[in-house]
């Protein structure tokens, strides 16, 4: 009952907060009851469809003034509509400036990806039983004029790290599988890894995923069906998810052992750390897409909390 009832009133609060930007670009005359019912009614559906093609695009619109881009539009419209209002205008820009700051989305990073290093477990040498690998956005769609598949930016780290950890396991005579999670890319990451050297034998895809709740379910399934028992199971992802992709899997009963990619930031006292320069406060593309990818794992860790779907027992 705790549970339903923290649910219903965040999601009372996040309607208000969108209702409120709203009313600063929209008149209120046009914001009729029925309006907010329908608000309300897109974000009850997209709490408990999260998948729904048509829900998921209908949230992606709504929730677009939450994040870093969206809520300076949404400001600098506002200003716009009421004479430009100077507030609205220091506001929007001092949005834009923080979240573009590489320094600042570093220093944002750090505890998400670090704490899953520091953290005591068995280490890569241990015979592992298999190797998740979560391949969801690491390729690009194959459309021309691509010849050939092509992977994103996060792509090559992660897939080149499970490919570096199938080959740590060989030379230490034990043969992983390696599960590629990845949805619609399970193909695709399937024959990136062929090409990093894992033989195609050991690549078992997983198509049907479509977040990492759903990823867990599916693999915890590829397990059971091949009677893997109590050894290491290494989940190869992003570093800034590597926290909630643990206690995630850890929730269906899987106790993996995170295996981090694409780091942001760097250990403190190290050369790279101290390291500052004036293009640490410069405004940039990445730090901002940095700073907007730390800001959805924050709200997505929320939304799974809320479901009950990370692990509250894991360590």
């Amino acid at each position: 009952m705790f549970l339903l009832l923290t649910q219903v009133l965040l999601w009372l609060l996040i309607t208000v907060i969108i209702y409120n930007l709203l009313l600063k670009v929209i008149p209120r005359a046009y914001l009729t009851l029925l309006g907010g019912f329908l608000l309300f009614a897109i974000i009850v559906l997209a709490f408990f469809f999260p998948n729904d093609r048509l829900v998921a695009t209908a949230w992606s619109i709504l929730s677009f003034p939450l994040k870093p881009v969206g809520a300076t539009i949404v400001l600098l419209a506002a200003a716009l509509n009421q004479g430009l209002k100077k507030n609205l205008i220091m506001a929007a820009l001092l949005i834009l400036l923080i979240s573009s700051v590489p320094i600042v989305s570093t220093v944002l990073a750090r505890p998400l990806e670090l704490g899953e290093v520091s953290r005591p477990a068995t280490t890569a040498a241990a015979p592992a039983g298999a190797i998740v690998v979560l391949g969801q956005g690491t390729t690009q769609p194959s459309l021309p004029p691509r010849p050939q598949i092509q992977l994103t930016d996060e792509g090559s780290n992660r897939l080149r790290r499970a490919a570096q950890l199938y080959q740590e396991q060989t030379n230490r005579g034990n043969q992983p599988i390696i599960i590629a999670s990845a949805g619609s890319e399970a193909n695709n990451v399937a024959s990136v890894l062929t090409q990093f050297g894992v033989p195609q034998g050991q690549i078992v895809t997983e198509s049907r995923s479509q977040d990492l709740r759903t990823s867990a379910e599916q693999v915890k399934d590829i397990l059971r069906s091949r009677a893997i028992g109590n050894r290491p199971i290494f989940l190869v992802t992003s570093a800034i998810n590597s926290r909630r992709a643990r206690l995630a899997f850890s929730q269906v009963g899987i106790r993996v052992i995170t295996q981090p990619a694409n780091f942001v930031s760097t250990e403190p006292g190290t050369r790279e750390a101290r390291n500052i320069t004036i293009q640490s406060f410069i405004p940039s593309v990445d730090a901002l897409s940095v700073s907007t990818r730390i800001l959805e794992e924050f709200y997505t860790t929320i939304y799974y909390s809320l479901r009950g779907w990370l692990s509250p027992t894991a360590t």
